[in-house]
């Protein structure tokens, strides 16, 4: 089988979720129907695993934290990549934009967590399996000086 690219997809965040899910909070549980489309990368059906990118506006060293959660169809939200650091390198990404060249965060996905090229003023990313899940949910809770992220997503699978 040959692996073919599904979607290329951006989701860019000025602030941070200043109300991130807990399980109790009405309007922030780990429901599907709390899941805030604003948030969300939808995947397609047929999309094995996904490699993530960032970019952010802001300097070198200009750190980001955030979440991400997957959903299935109609399941809820479950916790796969938590408490991540995003830290911007030197790599210029476009005007005002560096790329984040440092990922570090803790892994409760069911399958491991992939870091690649961190460190090293490139660009980093973060691949990990995706089978079964619809959504991809992303929750930023602290920029440090930076003052926007963008997540690129790409999704990938069999054909």
């Amino acid at each position: 089988m040959a692996t073919i690219i599904r979607q290329e997809r951006a989701l860019s965040f000025a602030a941070v979720d200043a109300t991130p899910l807990d399980g109790t909070t009405s309007g922030r549980t780990f429901q599907p129907g709390d899941r805030l489309e604003s948030a969300c990368i939808p995947l397609d059906e047929e999309t094995d695993a996904v490699t993530i990118t960032m970019d952010g506006t802001g300097s070198d060293g200009n750190t980001a934290v955030f979440n991400i959660y997957g959903y299935g169809l109609n399941g809820p939200a479950e916790r796969i990549y938590h408490t991540v650091t995003a830290t911007l390198g030197t790599g210029v990404a476009g005007t005002g934009k560096l790329y984040v060249d440092t990922i570090s965060g803790t892994d409760t996905h069911t399958s491991t967590i992939g870091i690649k090229d961190s460190g090293s003023n490139t660009v980093a990313k973060v691949s990990f399996d995706t089978s079964g899940m619809r959504y991809l949910y992303f929750e930023p809770t602290t920029f440090t000086t930076l003052t926007a992220i963008t997540f690129h997503v790409r999704e990938w699978g069999n054909k």
